[in-house]
């Protein structure tokens, strides 16, 4: 799911959501991103930056960096109507929005797993898929920047529920893959992607299960999990991190309200942005810290969340606007202080 990458897909959620004051996203479609390395230098941005277009509206999508052709792209997704999944590919490079014709495509989903692999050069995609029209899957392919060709390792990650977690860990050169199969298994499982094949890890201690969690790479931290909901009602605001071999849980002072978020890195200012139920948070490596920005997007779902490394900002894009119940084709940039409408999308 940000899915990236902060997924809200149970729909007893929104009553609970409508009355707080936030900014809420998708998946990992959240989901997640991949991590630059802390000594390059940023691309200032165009002022002003008016892209001519811009994906079609859509929730679900599933986006991530590109670090290997220092692009935003994002797949997939779906209109919310009921109709097919999409399947097209949009590259955003700080500016503009492009849309990719590549000669081989995946199948249309939502709430796919999307996180650049560096040991490849390429952008991985595994699974997603939520019901009906868009069932679940558990397919891996990957993006050069021109064609998607799909892989086939000799082990692969079950089909999981529509709350799958992904991303780069540049430390322990992994992508790494956290949820709950469609088997009614109660622990969740981890699994990490190396270039060509899955591998499941049996870690001595895992988070528990959960749903609508966000996961992202801190430089300062390592590969982190925070909040989601344990059910229909029953919001967890935990902190874990995964060192390769194990999760860990962390014992920070400030904690988020918890419930559904998501996250994504951000190499230059902090360490992790976080957007959850209650506002726009940061992680310093020890602690969350909230920030008070000057102005947010309006109150969405499944938004989808990346970090920009190459023009130092967290790109958000999407989702289902509550107060219209439609899904949005607006592109929303944080670049350390406050979020900020990329005009024309």
């Amino acid at each position: 799911m940000v899915p990236t990458a902060f997924s809200t897909r149970s729909p007893s959620w929104i009553a609970v959501l409508i009355g707080a004051v936030i900014l809420a996203s998708c998946t990992s479609a959240n989901r997640p991103t991949s991590a630059a390395s802390s000594s390059r230098s940023a691309t200032p941005m165009p002022t002003p930056c008016t892209p001519a277009a811009s994906p079609p509206a859509r929730m679900g999508a599933a986006m991530t960096y590109d670090a290997g052709r220092k692009t935003v792209v994002l797949f997939g997704g779906t209109r919310g109507d009921g109709g097919s999944p999409l399947d097209d590919t949009w590259t955003w490079d700080g500016c503009h929005w492009t849309q990719a014709k590549p000669a081989a495509s995946p199948p249309g989903r939502s709430f796919g797993n999307l996180a650049f692999d560096a040991s490849s050069g390429k952008v991985i995609l595994f699974g997603g898929g939520h019901a009906n029209s868009d069932p679940a899957r558990n397919d891996t392919w990957s993006w050069d920047g021109s064609t998607w060709t799909q892989e086939h390792p000799r082990t692969t990650p079950p089909r999981l529920a529509d709350d799958g977690l992904i991303a780069a860990d540049p430390t322990n050169h992994q992508v790494v893959l956290f949820g709950t199969d469609l088997q009614g298994n109660q622990v969740p499982s981890t699994w990490t992607w190396d270039g060509s094949n899955w591998t499941q890890h049996r870690a001595p201690t895992t988070p528990p299960k959960r749903g609508n969690a966000a996961m992202a790479f801190g430089a300062k931290s390592g590969m982190l999990l925070f909040g989601g909901q344990a059910g229909e009602a029953d919001t967890l605001n935990d902190t874990w991190v995964w060192d390769g071999s194990t999760w860990s849980q962390l014992r920070p002072s400030t904690k988020p309200a918890g419930g559904p978020a998501i996250m994504a890195h951000e190499d230059s200012r902090s360490d992790v942005l976080m957007v959850e139920q209650d506002g726009t948070w940061t992680w310093t490596g020890s602690n969350w810290t909230r920030q008070h920005p000057s102005a947010m997007p309006p109150f969405q779902l499944f938004c989808s969340l990346a970090y920009d490394a190459v023009r130092d900002r967290v790109v958000l894009f999407g989702g289902k606007n509550l107060q219209t119940n439609q899904a949005t084709s607006d592109t929303w940039l944080w670049d350390g202080t406050t979020w900020s409408r990329a005009s024309g999308s």
